[in-house]
């Protein structure tokens, strides 16, 4: 059998893997990332809806404040541990272009797929 390097793209791909496996054995299986992922898209909702409601309703200045002031309380002290440098998140060490191509990519590849049913 003749020996054949590896082309970038199968190193790319086998670096990815093992970053995977990493996340599994280290931080969480699938199910509990997919959870969290879950959890944390709850959270995001139901605090938007009652931003934007309240929004909606406010006819002062002070009740924007105060719903904005609300809806800080409990998303706003994500911002400040990223600030403090005591969290981040996996988009910012991907970098945010290759995040947004990652989401148009998949994006575009399911509504194709559902456009065709």
């Amino acid at each position: 059998m003749e020996y054949k390097p590896l082309s970038e793209q199968a190193i790319l791909e086998l670096e990815k893997q093992v970053k995977r496996g990493q996340i599994k054995i280290n931080v969480a299986d699938h199910d509990s990332l997919l959870g969290t992922v879950s959890d944390t898209c709850h959270i995001l909702l139901v605090e938007f809806a009652k931003l934007t409601t309240k929004l909606a309703e406010a006819t002062s200045l002070e009740e924007v404040k105060s719903a904005a002031s609300e809806s800080n309380s409990i998303i706003g002290q994500f911002a400040q541990k990223v600030e403090q440098g005591t969290l981040t998140f996996p988009y910012q060490q991907k970098g945010i272009d290759n995040v947004v191509q990652e989401i148009e990519t998949r994006a575009l590849g399911v509504s194709e797929i559902l456009a065709k049913a």
